[in-house]
């Protein structure tokens, strides 16, 4: 039987609009850190502060978002939140003082909540149900790509003093989305049976059966925001700030050759032979960043993040979509980005707090922790489901 087609058009628009989405939101994770740190004298609680204010608006505003893809015409809500995600790229240029630029990055939040739901909803439809882990595995490479080049972009740039040429960067990658948006054909939902109204119901943003698989993604991100928040500055405290660009480079060769199978062999064999080893070789990854670091040991902590955490998480994204009915994946999506970001916006503050009062080493080991109880609430999670 020959495979339904999965490379269209509209679904490679869709995986370029992601990765710009990403390679903004890394530019700018990387870089701002060291802008507050170097330029205005902040800690690194206040620099871990960006991350969460930024992802805390992404998650208020997110479950209206999912409720507004369910409703309305996802083409317009991706073209307006192109629009308005390039507007505040564009504020960075004007703001210069720890609150603005704090303000902002809750705009900027409010925005980037918004654009990844629609587009999200959008990738999922354009996938075919019966390559669905493939389709995710494949779009969701996008972000993961974007989580490598981001970093290594601001990275490079803040360590040239170069801040203004980085958002300039995130300017013109946020107008290119704007453009692709314009272009892309958006399937029609069928429509959904009309009930009547009634007052609010958390049913509205929230589906239940998405949660077992929510919990493990809010916990490993909240585990990698500690790499994604700090290792700039962890770097070039240490002086490895060429090791820490080469950390990202190696992160993302390695989930490029993984993320293909894992999604692939997810589909035959069942999501649990692909997440188990992962979230091990994740924790392995984190346990070489909280020894002695040297440039080598930096590099293999890459590789082994980049197969762990840059395999499992469109495998969670999959399970989490393919738990609801289809009108509801606007509301799955949510949930699993909800869930992302949520980790990233907890972790960043909370192990900031850490690395300030105990220092980064201590910070990973935490992280480690957070991981090693992850794998053994999966066991658990996969044996009720095997039960039921």
């Amino acid at each position: 039987m020959e495979k339904e087609k999965l490379w269209t058009k509209d679904f490679i628009n869709i995986t370029i609009i992601s990765f710009f989405i990403f390679l903004v939101f890394y530019v700018l994770i990387a870089s701002l850190p060291l802008y507050l740190v170097e330029n205005l004298n902040a800690g690194a609680d206040k620099a871990g502060l960006l991350t969460t204010l930024f992802l805390a608006a992404a998650i208020v505003i997110r479950p209206l978002a999912g409720k507004w893809v369910e409703k309305g015409s996802q083409k317009k809500i991706l073209i307006y939140s192109t629009i308005a995600f390039c507007i505040a790229s564009s504020l960075y240029l004007f703001t210069k003082s720890l609150g603005a630029i704090l303000v902002l990055r809750i705009f900027h939040g409010l925005t980037f909540g918004i654009i990844t739901t629609v587009k999200g909803t959008i990738s999922a439809e354009l996938i075919p149900a019966s390559r669905r882990g493939e389709g995710v595995s494949y779009f969701s490479l996008a972000m993961g790509v974007a989580m490598v080049f981001g970093p290594v972009i601001g990275l490079n740039l803040a360590n040239h003093n170069m801040y203004t040429l980085s958002i300039i960067l995130c300017i013109i990658f946020a107008a290119i989305n704007i453009l692709l948006a314009l272009v892309i054909n958006v399937p029609k939902l069928e429509p959904v049976t009309k009930i009547e109204k009634r007052g609010f119901s958390w049913n509205d943003i929230m589906d239940g059966k998405t949660i077992p698989y929510a919990i493990p993604t809010f916990l490993l991100a909240t585990s990698y925001s500690c790499v994604s928040a700090f290792l700039a500055i962890y770097a070039k405290e240490l002086n490895l700030v060429a090791a820490a660009s080469t950390f990202f480079i190696v992160y993302a060769i390695f989930m490029i050759i993984f993320r293909p199978f894992t999604g692939k062999y997810s589909d035959m064999y069942g999501p649990k032979i692909i997440v188990i080893p992962c979230i091990l070789i994740f924790a392995i990854g984190m346990f070489i960043l909280q020894l002695p670091l040297t440039g080598f040991l930096m590099i293999i902590a890459g590789i082994l993040i980049g197969i762990g955490y840059g395999s499992v998480t469109p495998v969670f994204q999959s399970q989490i979509i393919s738990s609801v009915e289809r009108h509801r994946v606007g509301i799955a999506n949510s949930v699993f980005f909800n869930a992302m970001d949520l980790g990233m916006a907890v972790g960043s503050f909370i192990l900031g707090i850490v690395a300030s009062n105990a220092g980064y080493s201590r910070m990973y080991l935490v992280a480690m922790g957070i991981i090693i109880v992850t794998f053994f609430i999966y066991i658990g999670i996969t044996k009720e489901k095997r039960r039921q």
